[in-house]
């Protein structure tokens, strides 16, 4: 089939259907005709996937349209709708294989790179899917050698880990045994230094607290404290940007003397006002966090405690 995009004239183009999707007693013998209600209809096979493949078993066709075809709103997707097709042949697995990889040697769809086992890798000998390091088995990793999801490090055994070779989850360090460490050849939780054992004590105003972290996340203060006011300065779109092309203009940092948009930042002002509103019942429970020091937190927040 022609790599043309598709016309109304030529009304010859692909469908992905997925096998939950099909009804009882239903076949997709060649010539068949069938009929589905706003069906996307893609020109090129790689559409199909691109727009509509979420992983789950699915089949591919080459069909005939027998219906008016209509192009798909969105601008950026190249497919369209229609309701009724004739089956012309099933697209064979190699046939996907082939055009859907640029890479080699894959086993998946929509790769790059070679010797992947998934989809969407463009890295290379992949054992997951979005990868664009290499050697990974897991998904969306920008890393090379992990084991794990999300990771931008190298050679971890883990979560969302930025840093290298640890063993755990959400690490920006190396060579840690834990979690959320963001030092060096830890071996526990936690740990903002190096070659630290166990879990780092929880602070609360400068000091070690009595209660742990997952107190703390716990709490019925904080439950409390994260509802005050957070982004009160509206982001000003006058100028008709996006807050990220703004951020790209020479002017960014909202300089009142430019006509020109504001960033949004913390007006802690409005947290005062929603301190004052607060019921007292509420805020002695804030006054029992243990160690609470009005001063730092009157620095940390803007609120005053009188």
């Amino acid at each position: 089939m022609s790599e043309e995009a598709l016309t109304p004239g030529i009304k010859r183009g692909f469908i992905l259907i997925r096998d939950d999707f099909q009804r009882e007693g239903e076949s997709y013998a060649d010539l068949s005709e069938y009929e589905q209600e706003d069906m996307f209809l893609y020109p090129r096979l790689r559409e199909c996937f691109l727009y509509e493949y979420n992983g789950s078993p699915c089949r591919v066709f080459e069909v005939d349209v027998i219906d008016e075809i209509e192009k798909d709103p969105d601008s950026r997707k190249d497919r369209y709708y229609t309701n009724k097709v004739r089956i012309m042949r099933m697209v064979p697995v190699e046939k996907l294989m082939e055009e859907m990889n640029i890479g080699h040697n894959c086993t998946g769809y929509c790769n790059s790179g070679d010797d992947n086992i998934g989809d969407n890798n463009s890295g290379y000998g992949n054992m997951g899917s979005k990868n664009s390091g290499s050697f990974n088995i897991g998904d969306v990793n920008s890393g090379s050698f992990n084991a794990g999801d999300c990771n931008v490090g190298e050679g971890n055994v883990g979560y969302y880990n930025s840093g290298e070779r640890n063993n755990g989850n959400h690490n920006a360090g190396c060579c840690n045994n834990g979690d959320y460490n963001a030092g060096d050849f830890n071996c526990g939780n936690y740990n903002s230094g190096a070659f630290c054992t166990g879990e780092t004590p929880f602070m609360l105003f400068n000091q070690p607290s009595p209660i742990t972290r997952d107190e703390w996340m716990n709490s019925e203060a904080r439950d409390i404290l994260i509802l005050m006011p957070k982004k009160s300065t509206k982001w000003n779109n006058s100028m008709g940007l996006t807050e990220k092309e703004f951020q790209a203009q020479p002017i960014y940092g909202g300089d009142e003397q430019l006509d020109g948009p504001t960033v949004p930042h913390y007006d802690k002002s409005d947290r005062q006002i929603w301190w004052d509103k607060l019921p007292q019942d509420k805020k002695d429970i804030v006054f029992a966090i243990p160690g609470f020091d009005k001063e730092i937190f009157e620095e940390c927040t803007g609120i005053h405690v009188s």
